[in-house]
């Protein structure tokens, strides 16, 4: 071999640091991964491997069955991949999902997710005391029996239902009535002895369920009507600023792992690791008033922030029976543009689980809806050359995969290397990886390479498929 070849591959072995067969889950073990920036630092490219590689020769996977004897490994196999963005439909953390505490879903409807209101009544039975094993366990166990996450919002006032206050703070907390919405109890969110709960509660839940994930997302909740952080008409009721900067800051510092949304950009939240959920989706969703989700993000310089952060909501309640209808009529605003402008990964969408699809049509026309939400992570390419994987990605979906994840390449007998990815936008165009294969069988017919995307955050029952049609060459995709 080339002594230039295998210079470069030593050093590309050094600085991948390829654990081999394993998984990763330690801090340190993750920065051990080289990336295409890191290699491009020592001026490590394909275009450097194949101008000194004359000599070896190139080989180009097309899928075609020929002698089942491996892949030399000193040769150069380029492979190239088509676009299937309907392989990824049940992907995690993105696409439509229902309730299931509002009813039995009616519609197979593919999905990941599903939503849980849970009043804070039933987490909490005391100022240090908490229930989440008989109040949250089992929304979570039911969930992923059905190979779901959960989207959690814990709720104190929720119109039209009974106060979520706990008990032990029913004697204490001032609690006003109200008609609107349903009618309710709003508490004075102002008491002490309240805020001292929430606050408490907040770091409880996160000292026992960050990264947990069965959790794909908390929606911080338990301010305001149904926990969104208002109490429309009666402003006066929410309460001041310094006590909303004061639950933020416990999310952020109680959850470092798992993924946060809240209403609106409240407060420092466009400094904090807390993404938004718009709960009037298609509805609210763009123009000139200030209260719209999107100016919203506008005026507090968060519009951008879905590059670091989900984003996630409702389709509004009204449009969910109608909006894939034949004649629909855009009653304020196009799925389409506020999906696009907000870059939104993830919708409760109730009614198509329900029974609100009424034809062929509406159902073709929903799917295609939620596929245009969240990631779509393509592998447009690969290039084998001695011991280094080149994998070029392609993010074709609106927003990016939020979680720490891995490429990984798997030979037949199960040995595997893996490099952490870095976060994956839409218009930062194609991206390379480059992994160190030393350690592989080399690839055949019968005993392909599998490439698969990887995550700790997603469920053992869940898969991250790329956006990728499947080939039968020597190199495949899961």
């Amino acid at each position: 071999m080339d002594k230039r070849i295998c210079l470069i591959t030593s050093c590309v072995l050094i600085l991948s640091y390829a654990v081999v067969g394993r998984d990763f889950r330690t801090e340190a073990e993750e920065k051990s991964y080289v990336t295409i920036n890191e290699v491009e630092n020592i001026n490590l490219s394909f275009t450097n491997l194949e101008e000194n590689q004359d000599h070896i020769p190139s080989q180009v996977d097309e899928g075609i069955e020929g002698s089942k004897d491996n892949l030399p490994m000193s040769t150069r196999l380029e492979v190239e991949f088509a676009f299937n963005l309907e392989r990824t439909s049940e992907n995690p953390l993105r696409g439509f999902y229902t309730n299931y505490d509002w009813g039995e879903p009616v519609n197979d409807f593919p999905d990941s997710l599903e939503f849980a209101y849970i009043p804070l009544s039933n987490l909490m039975s005391g100022p240090s005391s908490f229930t989440f094993d008989t109040g949250l366990e089992p929304s979570l166990i039911a969930a992923e029996s059905r190979s779901h996450q959960l989207v959690l919002r814990p709720y104190v006032d929720y119109p039209s239902l009974k106060s979520g206050l706990p008990d032990f703070l029913s004697e204490k907390v001032q609690m006003q009535p109200y008609t609107v919405h349903g009618g309710g109890l709003s508490p004075d969110y102002n008491d002490p002895a309240l805020q001292a709960a929430l606050l408490s509660f907040i770091k409880s839940l996160g000292q026992r369920y960050d990264g947990d994930p069965r959790l794909a997302v908390i929606q911080l909740g338990l301010l305001g009507f149904w926990g969104e952080w208002h109490t429309w008409p009666h402003d006066k009721w929410f309460p001041n600023d310094d006590f909303q900067s004061k639950v933020i800051n416990s999310y952020a510092e109680s959850f470092t792992i798992t993924l946060l949304q809240v209403r609106r950009p409240i407060a420092n939240t466009p400094n904090l690791r807390i993404g938004f959920h718009d709960d009037s989706f298609a509805y609210s969703t763009l123009g000139d008033l200030g209260w719209y989700f999107h100016p919203s993000l506008i005026e507090a310089g968060a519009d951008d922030r879905w590059r670091e952060v989900s984003i996630g909501g409702e389709l509004r309640p009204e449009l969910q029976n109608i909006i894939f209808e034949n004649n629909y009529d855009n009653i304020s605003q196009s799925f389409d543009s506020c999906v696009r402008t907000t870059h939104i990964s993830m919708l409760l969408n109730y009614s198509i689980y329900s029974g609100g699809l009424n034809s062929s049509e509406e159902r073709i026309r929903a799917e295609t809806a939620a596929l245009s939400l969240g990631y779509a992570i393509h592998v447009s390419k690969v290039k084998l050359l001695d011991n280094v994987l080149g994998v070029t990605l392609e993010n074709r979906g609106v927003a990016p995969f939020y979680p720490s994840l891995f490429l990984q390449v798997e030979d037949s007998i199960g040995i595997n290397t893996r490099v952490k990815l870095t976060r994956i936008t839409t218009d930062q165009g194609p991206q390379k990886f480059y992994l160190n294969v030393c350690r592989l069988n080399p690839p055949g017919h019968q005993s392909p390479w599998i490439l698969s995307l990887q995550s700790d955050y997603v469920l053992p029952s869940q898969k991250i498929l790329f956006a990728t049609e499947p080939s039968q060459g020597l190199i495949r995709v899961e």
